[in-house]
Parts: C-alpha cells; sequence; structure tokens
C-alpha cells in the first residue's frame, strides 16, 4: 500500500520551539564557548604543548575523562536515529546491551593494557612496532577516512531536528554550531573537550530522563506503553533468523556491532588518547567500566523511547500526516508535541541532541589532529612544541570546515541510523582486523597486515557504495512495521478509504539486487574484520610469516603466556628496520 498525501488541515498542528528554548539552547553554546576560551586563555595549564594540548599533561580525573567517552559515543544518531529505528523496525535493538558488554571486556583485558604500556599519543605507533611504517600509514589513513565519513552524519542528524523544531534552514544552523565547535576545540585542547563533553553529557541525561519521565505517565505508565507496542507488534527480543539481509535481528545486532564498537572503542585514537589522560592503568580501566556502563544505559533508554513515540503515535503516522518530513525528525517532534506546556523543557532536549554531536565532533577534531601529527608530521619535520602546538590548532580547523563541507552531501544519503552503521563499517572492521593480527599472533608479518587490510577495504568498500546506490535508486528497500493513519485528524472524510494502516516497502522483492549488496549494514565491520584477518594470515604464510621474534608488550596480555621469547621494546631495537627506530624512541622510556 502507498503513502498517502498528507491532509491540508494538519499544517497548523507543527510545533516550534519559544523564547525560553531558544534561551536555553544558545546558553549552552554560549557555555561550551567559554569552556574553550578560559582554557585557551586563561587557564594555568597553557595550550603551548603537544602533551598538554593532547593528553592534558596525564592529569585528568576518572568521571570526566568516561562522561568524555560516553559522550563521544553517543551521538546525535543514538539520541535521534535509534528511536526512529525502533518505531518503524522494532526493539531488536535491545541486544546492543550485549555487544556493550564484551567491548568493555575486549577493552579492559585485551587493548587497554597494551597502549597504556606503549604510552603513544597514536595507537597507530604500535603497529610500526609490530609491523612497519606502511602499516602504521595505512592504519591512520583509514582513520581519518573514517572520522571525515562519519562526523558529518553525526552534524547533520541534529541539525534536521533543529529545523524542524526552529524552522531556521539546517545551511544556516550547521555552519554556526560547527563554529563554535572549532573554537572551544581549537583553542581549548583536551581539557576543554573533555569538560564540555561532561557538560553537554549532563545535559543529554537530563533531558533524556525528564522526556521519559513525562512521557511515561502522559501515556499511562510502563505497563500500558508495553501493551500498545506489543498489539503493534513492535515488541521483537530474540529474532533468532540467521538471514545475513535481513535489516535488524538478534545476530545482527549482538554479533555485528560488537565487532564495530570493539574497533571504534578499542582500537582508535579519540578512545586511547582520552584513556592515557589519566594517571595510571587503575585509574584508566576505572574510566572504562564507568563508561560502558554508561554507554548501555543510555543506548537502552533510546530503545525505550522508540517506544514512547510509537504508543504516542501507534494511530496516526506524523509522516503520513505530514506533521514531520523525514522519519529521523518523529523523535523531536515527539518532545514538543508531549512538552509543549513546560517552558524551556523542547529547549533542553535539543539541546541533548546538539550535545551530542558536538562532543563527537570535538573529540574527533582533537583526536585526528594528533594522529595526523604524530603519523605524518613529526616523523619529518623537527618543530618545537609551540610550534608543534599551533599546527594541530591549525589542523583542527581544516578538519572542521571540511566536515561542514561535507554534510551538504550526506543531506542527500538515506536514513542517518544505517547510514551512520554503515561509513563506521567500511573502516572499522578493517582496522579492527590489523590489530587482531598484530595483538594475537606473533606469526603475522607486515605483508600480511598490509595486503590483508587493503583487501578488506576493497571488499567493504565495493559492497558499502554498492548497497547505497542500490538504495538511491529505490532497488533495495526494508519492509517496516505496520503504521496506522486511522487516529489522523480528518481520517476517511471523503468516505474513500479501504485501509486503517500502510507499511513502507510493502511487497517490495530485494532479489533482483545482487545478494552481496542486501548484506545486512550491521555485519559490515564484522565482514571486514574476519577477511583482514584470513587474508593477513594467508599472505603471511605465503611470505614466510615473521621471522624475527618480537616483544610480548606488543601482544595482548591473554597470549603473553605462551609467547616470551623477547621481554622488552629494548631488547627488539637491534632487531628493528630503519622505518621502526621512530617509533621506538617514542615508546622506550615508558617500557623499561
Amino acid at each position: 500500500m502507498t503513502m498517502e498525501s498528507p491532509p491540508e488541515e494538519v499544517a497548523h498542528a507543527r510545533l516550534w520551539f519559544n523564547t525560553i528554548d531558544y534561551a536555553i539552547f544558545f546558553s549552552m553554546l554560549g557555555m561550551s564557548a567559554l569552556i574553550g576560551l578560559y582554557y585557551g586563555f586563561f587557564a594555568k595549564q597553557k595550550q603551548n604543548n603537544t602533551a598538554e594540548y593532547l593528553l592534558g599533561s596525564k592529569q585528568m580525573k576518572v568521571f570526566p575523562v568516561a562522561m568524555s567517552l560516553t559522550a563521544t559515543h553517543i551521538s546525535a544518531v543514538t539520541m535521534l536515529g535509534v528511536p526512529a529505528e525502533m518505531y518503524r523496525y522494532g526493539t531488536q535493538y535491545w541486544a546492543c546491551s550485549i555487544s556493550g558488554i564484551i567491548v568493555t571486556i575486549f577493552m579492559v583485558y585485551v587493548f587497554l593494557p597494551v597502549f597504556f604500556e606503549l604510552q603513544t599519543t597514536s595507537c597507530y605507533a604500535y603497529l610500526e612496532l609490530r609491523f612497519s611504517k606502511r602499516v602504521r600509514s595505512l592504519a591512520s589513513l583509514l582513520f581519518m577516512l573514517y572520522c571525515l565519513l562519519n562526523v558529518p552524519v553525526l552534524i547533520y542528524t541534529p541539525a534536521i531536528a533543529f529545523s524542524h523544531v526552529s524552522g531556521i534552514n539546517l545551511h544556516i544552523i550547521t555552519p554556526v554550531i560547527c563554529c563554535i565547535c572549532i573554537f572551544y576545540t581549537t583553542f581549548g585542547g583536551i581539557r576543554a573537550v573533555i569538560w564540555t563533553d561532561t557538560l553537554q553529557f549532563g545535559a543529554m541525561l537530563l533531558a533524556l530522563c525528564v522526556v521519559m519521565t513525562l512521557g511515561t505517565l502522559q501515556l499511562g505508565g510502563f505497563i500500558n506503553i508495553f501493551k500498545i507496542a506489543d498489539a503493534g507488534g513492535r515488541l521483537i527480543w530474540f529474532n533468532v533468523d540467521p538471514d545475513p539481509t535481513l535489516r535488524s535481528s538478534f545476530w545482527l545486532v549482538s554479533v555485528g556491532l560488537t565487532s564495530m564498537w570493539i574497533s571504534n572503542i578499542g582500537v582508535t585514537p579519540e578512545c586511547i588518547q582520552r584513556f592515557l589522560t589519566v594517571p595510571d592503568l587503575s585509574s584508566a580501566k576505572k574510566a572504562v567500566w564507568i563508561f560502558g556502563a554508561g554507554h548501555i544505559i543510555v543506548k537502552l533508554c533510546s530503545v525505550y523511547n522508540g517506544l514512547l513515540i510509537f504508543s504516542k503515535y501507534h494511530d496516526c503516522d506524523p509522516v503520513h500526516s505530514g506533521l514531520v518530513k523525514k522519519n529521523d525528525q518523529i523523535f523531536a517532534y515527539y518532545v514538543l508535541d508531549v512538552a509543549q506546556k513546560i517552558p524551556g523543557l523542547p529547549g533542553l532536549f535539543v539541546v541533548g541532541i546538539f550535545s551530542a554531536a558536538l562532543s563527537s565532533m570535538s573529540t574527533t577534531m582533537n583526536t585526528l589532529s594528533g594522529t595526523m601529527y604524530d603519523d605524518f608530521v613529526k616523523p619529518h619535520f623537527n618543530l618545537n612544541e609551540s610550534t608543534a602546538s599551533t599546527v594541530i590548532k591549525s589542523m583542527v580547523v581544516f578538519i572542521g570546515v571540511l566536515c561542514l563541507l561535507l554534510v551538504f552531501v550526506v543531506e542527500k544519503l538515506g536514513s542517518v541510523f544505517s547510514l551512520a552503521i554503515s561509513v563506521s563499517g567500511v573502516t572499522s572492521g578493517t582496522l579492527l582486523g590489523i590489530f587482531f593480527l598484530g595483538m594475537f599472533s606473533p606469526k603475522i608479518n607486515a605483508k600480511g597486515a598490509f595486503w590483508g587490510a587493503i583487501i578488506s577495504l576493497g571488499a567493504l568498500c565495493v559492497i558499502a557504495a554498492g548497497a547505497q546506490l542500490e538504495i538511491l535508486n529505490g532497488n533495495l528497500k526494508y519492509q517496516s512495521l505496520p503504521l496506522r493513519y486511522d487516529g489522523c485528524s480528518g481520517f476517511n472524510s471523503t468516505g474513500t478509504e479501504t485501509s486503517t494502516f500502510y507499511v513502507d516497502a510493502e511487497g517490495h522483492d530485494n532479489s533482483e539486487v545482487p545478494w552481496v549488496f542486501r548484506l545486512g549494514f550491521m555485519y559490515y565491520s564484522l565482514l571486514g574484520t574476519v577477511i583482514a584477518v584470513v587474508a593477513g594470515t594467508i599472505i603471511s604464510f605465503i611470505t614466510g610469516g615473521q621471522k624475527e621474534p618480537i616483544p610480548e608488550q606488543l601482544l595482548t596480555p591473554w597470549v603473553r603466556p605462551l609467547y616470551r621469547p623477547i621481554r622488552s621494546v629494548d631488547d627488539y631495537e637491534c632487531k628493528l628496520t630503519k622505518n621502526q627506530l621512530y617509533a621506538v624512541k617514542e615508546v622506550q622510556k615508558n617500557c623499561k
């Protein structure tokens, strides 16, 4: 059944910001800018050297670091995209909590001990020690690609929500928001990023709690909400269908997302850099556990918010009625709808949405600038600390402007939820595969790691790009759950209606699309990891494997008891190539 044209009489039902909402919104942006101003120009710790700018002199506290990490990984996609996904496709995404537990364990016991011993600003220095400069450069380029593809999606998501509630064109609001973020990230360094993240995460949590409490009370409590969701077929807990071409299933979420999150949290500079800002490994582990718990709780809250909007609009779909233009705007409209009589609450919620985006963007700009400097500038130029700090700040500005320009490309693409996961999956699987090869097997050589990564990246780029083209051409569609409209104002006023609901893409057949492009987007990262590991292992075997022994510090603690021929990086120095000597100098003093 096709979607009917929205009735004109609902146009007056549009909801907008009021003066208090605007005041709250711009106050939060002003406070973020002031934090950057303080750490950039007035704080005792001046941002005029790389150690302070990138690591906060390793004197940050556990709680703000954990909050910063949580804010970074709870993006606007989580706040808006996940509820919209639950509204149309059901609650199977709850299984992300299983992924969160696994990821936290991997981080604490597999990756964190290795990186904390090495103490490098860029975690990719590990790859130069373990393999070669070429592998390190490839990984850094993959991270740059991930950031430049992912950040525009994270910026665009809250921009469409704000555009809906304010009437301001997103082409106007997006540059304003990005400029403020670029300002406090450029001048405030890692300290400003972490403290603005903490402030913004607090606003985000407050907004979530108020909206969830208010919505639950208005809809008659938890039991009634779950009853309505169950009647509408939204309660899907264990869809164990193994079909990998489904949009969502228990295996797609719990297995597919696990590999992506392990990569995005365990082996990316934006997280490793945060952990290195605390004084010791014990503090870093505490930060991981706090982050893991917060990450899971907010994700599950977003799933519950999907049930709230379905219960509210179970008999009148806002997209069908014309109240919103895109599915991704539904939750923002819901907040305005339920909170219209509470001054400031809609503004607080949109602040929460933008806070999620700003925290992700500021973290990425700060980390990516540090990675680019460490991996591509520092080895070739002998700069003093003041000049190096200026170069990094210039990189932050360049990255921010480039991401802003890419936002206008993202708006032409599909659902922000599937788009964000697809984009992340292209590079995260390949990166995770490289680190798995290095940390779990002493027999893999540099050729295996490099060409395994190239093969993985090439395959994932073809799959993701092909799938996106099929979606844009209308060939690849996923059937939604039924969406009713018989409760909308003016329903069947002409007496010609023959149904009370519609189903997006009902009856659409994806069988003509090549199977590889129909693969569920949550599997992209897992597939990339498997391809990199398998191809890397085969190529290493063909090329003779790792001929020289490696220090146990380059292996995860789980593997070290099985392999102890060299005890330290110091012993390893005499066996390194010239390209690896620079990386040794970076970590040698921390590994004795």
